[in-house]
């Protein structure tokens, strides 16, 4: 797995809004402090990362005209349920209608999907015999997958705008 350097911060940062990379930045901050300090769970960690993902997707959506402006705008739309592979088939789902746009939309819904589920979904709720609890390592991992994503569909996004 790449590990989660400078570089990587540096070239995800570059594809996201100012409020965006702000919310990374408060990662690369977290980060410092608790390299000279530990606790139980990391899974905070992950949250502005996370956080700068929905709307970074929100963003890429619009942009790639997957998504209106009456969506993107709208408290009810919900990024992980238009990403889910298990709801592919529906009418609003955005992992098929990646899909169908390029030859490697499957793939890019895939990396998407990964990253939302294991950088938001899996932290974020709270499971009685299993509280996903992180250590500093796996956070790290999960900050990894959401960032690689957001680089991953900014280059989908050259591709496609290019044609």
């Amino acid at each position: 797995m790449t590990q989660l350097t400078s570089e990587l911060f540096k070239q995800a940062k570059a594809c996201l809004s100012p409020t965006q990379k702000e919310l990374v930045s408060d990662v690369q901050t977290i980060r410092l402090y608790l390299k000279k300090n530990s606790i139980n769970d990391y899974s905070f960690l992950v949250a502005p990362a996370a956080k700068a993902y929905e709307g970074y997707l929100k963003d890429f959506f619009l942009k790639i005209g997957l998504i209106d402006s009456w969506q993107y705008k709208s408290d009810r739309f919900r990024v992980g349920k238009t990403l889910n592979p298990s709801l592919r088939y529906k009418r609003f789902s955005i992992f098929q209608k990646l899909a169908d746009i390029h030859d490697t939309g499957e793939e890019l819904a895939e990396i998407l999907w990964d990253g939302w589920k294991y950088g938001r979904n899996e932290i974020f709720h709270y499971f009685p015999k299993n509280l996903k609890k992180l250590t500093l390592t796996d956070a790290e991992n999960r900050i990894v997958l959401i960032l690689s994503a957001i680089i991953e569909s900014d280059h989908f996004l050259d591709q496609t705008q290019k044609r």
